[in-house]
């Protein structure tokens, strides 16, 4: 399904989430509601992407970012480092980059959070 910004798309991707956690029995909270991040363009102001935060694991954070605008926004999850959110493709090697998806659908969902447990386990760096 793909993803867009619409309490639909909002629900699918929390039921995506939960769904790939419970299956492997790890608690996945979601945390606040849905942030709109926006810029500002020759004062206009755009909104670029929507992002839902959950707590997985009772052990740490992850951001799931999907784009409004999808000219200048790609979907990505992001990791809790101490007080900051740091997209995976910052955390692993040029190499591995391309193994996250950038794509809005739940099952580009799917595949990067399995690529982040692979990357927990250490076995993707």
């Amino acid at each position: 399904m793909e993803l867009r910004n619409d309490p639909q798309s909002h629900y699918a991707l929390n039921a995506c989430i939960d769904k790939y956690y419970g299956s492997k029995g790890l608690p996945c909270l979601p945390y606040g509601g849905v942030q709109i991040r926006t810029s500002v363009i020759d004062g206009q102001i755009h909104e670029d992407v929507y992002e839902k935060v959950y707590f997985v694991a009772r052990k740490y954070f992850i951001k799931y970012s999907i784009p409004i605008d999808t000219k200048n926004c790609f979907a990505m999850l992001s990791f809790a480092i101490g007080p900051n959110y740091v997209p995976m493709t910052w955390l692993v090697t040029e190499e591995n980059e391309s193994k996250f998806r950038v794509d809005n659908t739940t099952e580009a969902v799917v595949h990067n959070l399995a690529m982040l447990d692979e990357y927990l386990a250490g076995r993707l760096i």
